[in-house]
């Protein structure tokens, strides 16, 4: 599976998406995460899964009705 990995260097900053890794599960997703992303002395690493992101380029699309959403 391909996970997105997110982290911020301080407190209260924004995620930012620092690049993404291959992974058989969520336990190995943070292992290589940790020890590929490990420039930094982040304040919080988060992965997840690329199937998990909300697609929100084109919301003009979108039905309007909220129940109408798949």
């Amino acid at each position: 599976m391909k996970y997105e990995v997110f982290a911020r260097i301080n407190a209260g900053d924004e995620l930012i998406n620092v690049g993404n890794v291959d992974a058989e599960n969520d336990r190995l997703a943070k292992v290589y995460a940790y020890r590929t992303f490990d420039e930094e002395d982040w304040d919080r690493l988060v992965v997840v899964r690329r199937e998990h992101m909300v697609e929100a380029t084109n919301v003009g699309t979108m039905p309007d009705t909220p129940g109408d959403a798949a």
